[in-house]
């Protein structure tokens, strides 16, 4: 028996799991009976044979005899089955399932071209528009219907040709087609004018779909009939509390405001419910929040507060304060109060953000008083809103959080910003503390904020910053290197020099940073010379890396001796580290270095060495990343392919296409393929930025 016999039985059993597979096997088989069999399978009274057969279709590439047979499926007939599967198996082939439908159409009877409509709207082709036109025109007002949600489907590519066509049925005789075309028009994002809604909101059938479009059109001649619909049904609220809010999101976008109207008792109340914790359903109880606030109905202050509390709402609730701004500042803060700390946290956040001048002192007293808790997130959250709103006398409110070790990074932030922002008064306040007393921590992160000098010189600065670096603290220590390096003397790098040898690796890392800012008064860097002897004789693969990221930054010549054997011989971090301060040094000689990186044995060193060369239209750059199309990592051969890509010489060009002759990754060889077409740069990483490509 043949094999097209052998599937044609299996096609006929009764068994649904054997037609099932046979359909299966019609992919991979080309013949004139194919069409015909699918057809039948797409029409199976078991749905798993239809949803095989749908899939078969699919994948099936695309045919005028095919496509034929997937149309007729919408001629008359009594498989339902059949006629739904043809509209998904046939939206799948896009703009030639347009044509397809194009042809035959016109052939079509009501229901055919309502099952046309509904495949033409799977497509997502804006093409779809010329065949939806004159299909929405049908006198059938069920095929207009079909025709006119479609055009909405597709015509997000043109919508205002889209728009033009909807408009039009907005007079429709039928209700429902009336009712299709403004729904259509809202999915679209469309805005009409006041003359056209003013029409609309007073037809009964459009009432819920004409109060969405006056909220997003935003027109002041809406609010009466958005808010009389307060009182109304419950279907009518929603509608309207949803249009108020898109009313409100535009206003607020276009910088204008939407005016708090009056509101009865009934549609307030009606609000409230919403907004209110008993309210069960999420979605309501959300648009309340936001609704409430935008209506200006205090009581939902309270209620957006404690939604605070719950992540599904948190959006909504930050939302909704927002809208009320000041009006909400006493609920809020009174709900932190009694909140657990991440909710206060949060109030404290959207109050700092809500506050204006005429309330900024007692927002800030308010404040202060939550950060007694203690609570880590309730004082990091209180220190922000401190340095957005408080004065002078905040400097040194905000320095006593230096003492908590838990917050003293948000401490050190505040008082900087808060330094930056009053810098006399900070001034002043760094010239009272003394090398032993309480304020000198305080006093040490104002010299790392501001321009040196303070205490009357630099030679005083620099030296009451390297008496701190004795202070057992070391986060006073680190501090003190901070101002050091923001004097940027040279008198300080014997100090900076001796904080190397600090017990604790962020101060040693701090005297790395410190030492590569410092300057003498030729423009020199002297603490250039401690480095390298640094990156010589230490053995903390961390602080070498951290000193060759300094190195690099300093962009000095006298560091190429240094960065270049680490370059081919250096553990994977700190090779990393000497070819990205390699690359900023302005000296050509840097590009024998990184050439040198690409013979390293660790393929992230090689990659980072690829990607610091560029893609330079350099002779020996080419030849070596040819070179390292051979590379055993295959993730090197990509990034060496799309670098080649990039540069578009003849001799990069043929050692591309030598490799993609031998090559066997898929992802290699579609990176040579790509680069060979000239789009190597769509996946081309970005230049690396110092430490990106730190191995860990």
């Amino acid at each position: 028996m043949s094999a097209e016999r052998t599937l044609e039985q299996a096609l006929g059993s009764s068994d649904p799991e054997e037609r099932r597979q046979a359909v299966s096997e019609l992919a991979g088989r080309d013949s004139e009976r194919r069409p015909a069999q699918l057809l039948a399978a797409l029409g199976d009274e078991d749905w798993r044979v239809r949803k095989q057969a749908i899939e078969v279709a699919k994948a099936l590439p695309s045919s005028p005899e095919l496509l034929a047979a997937l149309v007729r499926a919408f001629e008359p007939g009594d498989n339902v089955g059949l006629r739904n599967a043809a509209v998904e198996a046939l939206a799948a082939f896009g703009t030639d399932a347009v044509d397809a439908i194009a042809t035959r159409i016109t052939s079509l009877d009501a229901d055919g071209k309502k099952l046309a409509a509904e495949a033409l709207a799977r497509t997502e082709s804006p093409v779809a528009l010329e065949v939806l036109r004159p299909l929405s025109a049908e006198s059938d007002p069920n095929v207009q219907a079909a025709a006119i949600d479609a055009i909405a489907a597709v015509g997000g590519a043109s919508a205002g040709e889209a728009v033009h066509i909807l408009r039009r049925f907005l007079d429709s005789e039928q209700a429902f087609v009336r009712l299709s075309a403004l729904d259509a028009i809202n999915r679209l994002g469309a805005r009409l004018s006041w003359p056209v809604l003013e029409r609309l909101l007073d037809d009964p059938v459009l009432e819920r779909s004409a109060l969405t479009a006056a909220g997003r059109a935003a027109h002041a001649e809406a609010l009466p009939t958005l808010l009389a619909a307060l009182d109304r049904s419950p279907g009518a609220i929603v509608s309207a509390l949803t249009a108020l809010v898109d009313y409100a999101r535009a206003a607020a976008q276009n910088q204008t405001f939407l005016p708090v109207p009056e509101l009865s008792s009934g549609a307030r109340d009606n609000v409230l419910s919403f907004a209110a914790p008993a309210q069960e359903d999420l979605a309501l109880r959300k648009l309340g929040l936001v609704a409430g606030a935008v209506l200006g109905i205090e009581p939902v202050a309270r209620l957006a507060a404690e939604a605070l509390s719950d992540p599904r709402l948190f959006a909504d609730a930050d939302e909704a304060l927002g809208f009320l701004g000041e009006k909400a500042l006493p609920a809020l803060l009174e709900c932190a109060a009694h909140s657990d700390a991440d909710a206060c946290a949060a109030c404290i956040e959207i109050a700092a953000r809500l506050t204006g001048e005429s309330n900024r002192d007692w927002v800030v007293n308010q404040i202060r008083s939550l950060m007694q808790s203690h609570a880590p997130q309730v004082v990091r959250a209180g220190l922000g809103a401190v340095t957005a709103l408080g004065d002078e006398a905040s400097l040194g409110r905000v320095a006593a959080w230096l003492e908590q070790e838990d917050v003293a990074g948000a401490a050190e932030s505040a008082l900087a910003a808060l330094a930056e922002r009053y810098p006399e008064a900070a001034r002043a306040l760094a010239r009272e503390a003394t090398a032993d007393g309480p304020s000198c921590y305080a006093a040490a992160v104002i010299h790392s904020a501001l321009s040196a000098p303070i205490r009357g010189s630099v030679a005083d600065d620099v030296a009451f910053l390297t008496a701190l670096l004795s202070h057992q603290a070391a986060a006073v220590r680190r501090a003190a290197l901070g101002g050091l390096g923001n004097s940027e003397s040279a008198l300080g790098v014997e100090a900076a020099a001796f904080a190397l040898t600090d017990e604790e690796p962020a101060v040693r890392y701090a005297a790395v940073q410190t030492l590569g800012k410092l300057r003498a008064a030729d423009g020199s860097r002297p603490g250039l010379v401690k480095l390298l002897e640094l990156v010589q004789s230490s053995d903390d693969q961390e602080l070498i890396a951290s000193a060759l990221r300094a190195l690099g930054e300093s962009g000095d010549h006298a560091a190429l001796a240094v960065l270049r054997p680490l370059v081919r011989t250096a553990s994977p971090m700190v090779a990393v580290s000497a070819i990205e301060a390699l690359a900023r040094v302005p000296d050509a000689r840097r590009v024998e270095g990184l050439l040198e990186g690409l013979s390293h044995p660790e393929a992230e060193v090689v990659k980072a060495s690829i990607l610091a060369l560029g893609d330079a239209p350099d002779p020996r750059i080419v030849a070596h990343l040819g070179a390292c199309l051979d590379h055993e990592a295959w993730d090197v051969r990509r990034l060496a392919a799309d670098m080649l890509g990039r540069g578009a010489s003849e001799t990069a060009e043929a050692l591309l296409r030598a490799r993609l002759v031998s090559e066997d990754n898929p992802i290699v060889r579609d990176a040579l393929t790509r680069a060979l077409e000239g789009g190597g740069t769509r996946h081309t990483p970005a230049p690396p930025r110092m430490g990106s490509l730190r191995p860990r």
